[in-house]
């Protein structure tokens, strides 16, 4: 089993940019990130990473204080350890005004969130990998943690990608491929805090590269680490433009199929 960890960034009203990324690990190496997670976090003295407090040094977290060295020593390791036992990293960003102005008015169909949008596609580039890395078995799906009450909307799109997913792969003879997915607390998951980090990285290089918001140190050398792993392999940040996202949905009105599953799926699911 490979479990793929998915995180977020700029889900915020506020944000420009829509980002989701990706750590495929072996499930196998779990118990080992445990161990090693569970040393950093007892030597260092903080329970729960997470980047962006403890870049901001967020006086309310159990970041504030730390002197630079010590910040910089422990990202650094939270990325060698998601290098170390992730097998892949994958990240896929979007602009959320050409989402709004390209997708929305002109496909029924589209998903409410951009976040959702990015997920859909994420799933796609996911499968890509396994069978280019000849990966037979299904994939379980760890998702952060998404409140039911305050977030329940944005978390039952997500829900309804997965069922979805699997709902077509059983057509195609593969059932179960999309059948294991959850929603886990990022301060339980050693994994989930490694794929927050690398997150983080794509959605502040997404902004440089689709806002010209420039890179603070801390981004440029978490993104230069990354991408030079495994020869610059191992990452793979995408982001859709404009003119790209324009083309797409224009195929996609043209093809029609989306349409009609989407159509036949309302009809089966939302009528009661």
């Amino acid at each position: 089993m490979f479990r793929v960890y998915i995180d977020d960034s700029g889900t915020d009203p506020n944000q420009q940019v829509a980002i989701a990324s990706v750590l495929i690990v072996p499930a196998p190496r779990i118990t080992a990130l445990d161990k090693e997670w569970k040393t950093l976090t007892d030597k260092e003295g903080f329970t729960s990473f997470h980047m962006s407090e403890c870049v901001a040094r967020n006086e309310k977290s159990e970041f504030a204080g730390w002197s630079d060295e010590k910040q910089k020593r422990v990202i650094s390791r939270v990325r060698q350890l998601g290098k170390k036992y992730g097998l892949k990293g994958i990240s896929l960003a979007i602009e959320k005004s050409d989402y709004d102005e390209l997708v929305l008015p002109h496909l029924e169909y589209a998903d409410k969130y951009h976040y959702t949008w990015a997920i859909r596609n994420m799933i796609d580039l996911v499968d890509k990998w396994g069978r280019f890395s000849n990966v037979t078995l299904p994939f379980e799906y760890v998702y952060d943690w998404m409140d039911p009450k305050t977030q329940r909307e944005a978390k039952a799109e997500i829900e309804t990608v997965m069922a979805q997913a699997e709902e077509q792969a059983c057509a195609e003879g593969k059932s179960g491929r999309y059948a294991n997915s959850s929603f886990r607390r990022r301060q339980d998951i050693p994994a989930l805090q490694c794929t927050d980090a690398l997150a983080w990285t794509c959605y502040r290089f997404a902004l440089f590269a689709h806002l010209k918001i420039p890179l603070s140190k801390v981004a440029e050398d978490s993104f230069y680490d990354y991408n030079k792993h495994q020869s610059g392999t191992w990452l793979y940040a995408a982001g859709m433009t404009r003119e790209n996202l324009k083309k797409w949905v224009e195929a996609e009105i043209k093809d029609g199929r989306s349409r009609e599953r989407f159509k036949k799926w309302e009809a089966e699911h939302r009528s009661a």
